[in-house]
C-alpha cells in the first residue's frame, strides 16, 4: 500500500492502525506512530522505500502497543532516527512490560497478557517531548528533523497523550475513535474520562482542516462535528451504563459483568477483556470524582457501591 496525501507535507498509511508521515526538508519523513508489531513497521518501511524516504524521526503519541510496536522494526532498519514521546508515556515505552503490569493490578503479568495486544517490543525514546504532561488543548511548539511542529494535549485516553498539529492537519490519535470503532467496542478505552472529555472539546476548538484519529477515517473539518459527537455520546452513554451497574454492590469484575451483559457483548479473550475491565474502572473513578459512588472495603471484598 501506498502512502496517500492528506495536506502539504502530511500523508498516511490506512488501516486498522492510520499510520501519519510529515516529510522533511531533506528526503525524508518523521512516522507518527508505527502501529502493532514489525508488520506494521514492514509495511511502513515499504511505503516508504516506493516513496523513495527515508525515516529520520518517530513520534509516539502515547505508549500503547497498537502505536509503538513497530517501533523496533523500523530502528534496526533506520539505526540513526530518533524516537519522540511524551513525557511519562516516554517510560512505558522503554519498558514496555508496564503495560501489562498495570492491567494486572501491579502483579507479575500473567502468560495471557504478555502478548503483542499489550506488550510491544522494547524501544529507546530519545527525546521526551515536555517535562509534564500537557493538559487538555495545550499547546507546545517544537522542531523535530528541521520540521516546526505544534504538539496539542489530548490525556485521557492514556495519561499524557499528545496530537500533533502541522500544515493544516491534525494527527489527532486515539483522542478520538471512527464510528465502526466505537460500534466494536462499545466502551472508548480511557484512562481518565474528565480529561478524555476535555480533549474531545479541545478537538473541536481547534482550527485545522483535517483530523486522522488512530483508528478510523481520515476526517475534514465538515465532519468533525458528528464525529465528535458520536465519541462524547459513547463516553456518556458508558457512563450511565456503569451507573445503573451500580444499582446494587459489586467488585469491579461484577460491574464489568453487567455493563457486558447490558451491551450484549462478548470478548475474545484475556487482554481484552482486561482492557474493557480497565476502562469501566476509569468510569467508576469518574463517578467518584462527581460523588455518584464509592469504593469500601466490606468482607474482604473491594466494592463500589
Amino acid at each position: 500500500m501506498s502512502l496517500l496525501p492528506i495536506a502539504g507535507r502530511v500523508a498516511y498509511l490506512p488501516g486498522a492502525n492510520n499510520l501519519a508521515v510529515i516529510a522533511t526538508a531533506d528526503g525524508g519523513v518523521i512516522a507518527v506512530d508505527t502501529g502493532i508489531d514489525k508488520d506494521t513497521g514492514r509495511a511502513l518501511r515499504k511505503a516508504l522505500d516506493e516513496a523513495g524516504l527515508l525515516l529520520r524521526a518517530i513520534i509516539n503519541t502515547h505508549h500503547h502497543a497498537d502505536h509503538v510496536g513497530g517501533n523496533a522494526f523500523l530502528l534496526r532498519h533506520y539505526p540513526e532516527a530518533s524516537v519522540y514521546a511524551p513525557f511519562l508515556e516516554a517510560a512505558l515505552i522503554r519498558h514496555p512490560t508496564l503495560e501489562p503490569i498495570y492491567l494486572s493490578g501491579g502483579a507479575r503479568p500473567p502468560a495471557a497478557l504478555r502478548n503483542k495486544f499489550v506488550l510491544a517490543p522494547g524501544s529507546p525514546v530519545h527525546h521526551e517531548l515536555g517535562d509534564a504532561p500537557l493538559a487538555p488543548g495545550a499547546t507546545q511548539l517544537v522542531e523535530i528533523a528541521g520540521v516546526e511542529l505544534t504538539l496539542l494535549g489530548l490525556p485521557g485516553h492514556s495519561p499524557a497523550q499528545l496530537g500533533v498539529l502541522v500544515d493544516g492537519v491534525c494527527l489527532a490519535a486515539d483522542g478520538y475513535f471512527g464510528a465502526a470503532v466505537l460500534a466494536k467496542h462499545g466502551v472508548p478505552y480511557a484512562h481518565d474520562i474528565a480529561a478524555q472529555l476535555a480533549s474531545l472539546e479541545a478537538l473541536g476548538a481547534l482550527d485545522a482542516a483535517w483530523f486522522l484519529p488512530g483508528h478510523g477515517a481520515l476526517t475534514p473539518r465538515s465532519e468533525l462535528g458528528a464525529e465528535l459527537a458520536a465519541n462524547r455520546a459513547a463516553v456518556e452513554r458508558a457512563t450511565e451504563l456503569v451507573r445503573a451497574a451500580l444499582a446494587e454492590p459489586g467488585e469491579l469484575s461484577a460491574v464489568t459483568a453487567r455493563v457486558l451483559a447490558a451491551l450484549g457483548h462478548s470478548l475474545g479473550g484475556v487482554p481484552q477483556y482486561a482492557i474493557f475491565s480497565g476502562a469501566i474502572a476509569a468510569h467508576l473513578a469518574y463517578l467518584e470524582q462527581q460523588g455518584a459512588a464509592r469504593l469500601t472495603l466490606e468482607d474482604a471484598r473491594l466494592l463500589w457501591t
